[in-house]
């Protein structure tokens, strides 16, 4: 089986360009004679999308985007990222959910168990958690599909009274799917790898992992999806772009490439902040920067920024000495 990973950058409430995008990346899927490829949590509609989920035609135009994007699955199969309803009655309208679409149409929807309400994470405000949990059958295979926070309740001390890979591993998957809106920190990217091994240490199954990559307003998106097999080795995707990647099940025991992202924290912070600035212009449709210096250190570090983000022709800097 190949399995691919789409690491795209999506655009809150853009439901034109994001289906775009994700339909552009099915046909490479496609063409590269991939089975599966799976997207980041919420990729319809973009995340986090806040209170635009109290508003019925923006759940609308996720489900229509779905259903278009459903009709391209032929040949292969999706798992990707939007909101879908609440069938019963009582609890919150919305569940986080993970659609599967094959054969040109929704054939399932997992929804997310863990609802992180912590930090810059408020989704328990706007969804119900999960409480069945079920894997889905495709080509001889098992998958056991999870949601981001799903997999991170494996600590010694845990936050959460569930954990859903306790339950999904009853029915004996063959392969982990993750998807994920995991926002940047300095040390995130240790704190992904070291939660994501400890569920291969705990299941013995490999895992496939896709993350949003990308700039929301003051949320940062690092991508920095992967695979890891069994052994605990991880095949990484790029950081602070988009990037795209198959992976071969069969081969899957060999494959090795170490850990190639490895980078200075420092290096990290620069690319987070130069990704944020370029993003935060080209979402809102702005592509020139003019910027008062001070002549200290920190004026200085923002015009290098800036031009590193938008190009020299760009940024217009002025000095402005106290």
């Amino acid at each position: 089986m190949k399995i691919a990973i789409a690491q795209l950058n999506f655009h809150i409430g853009n439901f034109e360009l994001n289906e775009s995008k994700i339909i552009d990346s099915i046909n490479k899927a496609k063409k590269a004679n991939s089975d599966i490829i799976i997207f980041s949590e919420l990729a319809i509609s973009g995340y986090p999308p806040r209170d635009f989920l109290e508003f019925e035609d923006f759940i609308e135009k996720c489900h229509k985007s779905i259903e278009v994007i459903a009709k391209e699955c032929v040949e292969i199969a999706a798992v990707i990222g939007a909101p879908s309803i609440n069938p019963n009655i009582k609890g919150k309208n919305l569940f986080n959910s993970a659609f599967f679409l094959a054969e040109g149409k929704i054939k399932s929807i997992i929804n997310k168990t863990l609802l992180p309400t912590y930090d810059v994470f408020d989704e328990y405000r706007y969804f119900e958690p999960n409480s069945e949990f079920k894997v889905i059958e495709y080509f001889g295979k098992k998958l056991a599909i999870t949601i981001c926070e799903d997999l991170w309740n494996i600590s010694d001390d845990p936050m959460y009274t569930v954990n859903p890979m306790d339950e999904l591993t009853k029915q004996n998957p063959d392969f982990i799917i993750n998807i994920a809106a995991s926002p940047f920190h300095y040390k995130q990217r240790e704190a992904r790898i070291d939660i994501l091994k400890k569920n291969i240490e705990k299941y013995q199954i490999p895992l496939f992992y896709s993350n949003h990559v990308g700039a929301q307003t003051e949320l940062l998106f690092d991508g920095g999806s992967m695979a890891i097999n069994t052994s605990g080795e991880i095949f990484e995707m790029n950081y602070f772009e988009e990037d795209f990647r198959v992976f071969d099940t069969e081969q899957f025991s060999t494959m090795y490439s170490g850990n190639n992202n490895e980078t200075p924290i420092i290096e990290r912070i620069h690319d987070a902040l130069v990704m944020g600035i370029r993003n935060y212009f080209h979402k809102l449709g702005f592509n020139k920067a003019i910027l008062g210096l001070s002549g200290g250190i920190d004026s200085a570090v923002v015009l290098v920024l800036a031009e590193r983000a938008l190009g020299k022709e760009n940024v217009k800097a002025l000095l402005l000495p106290s």
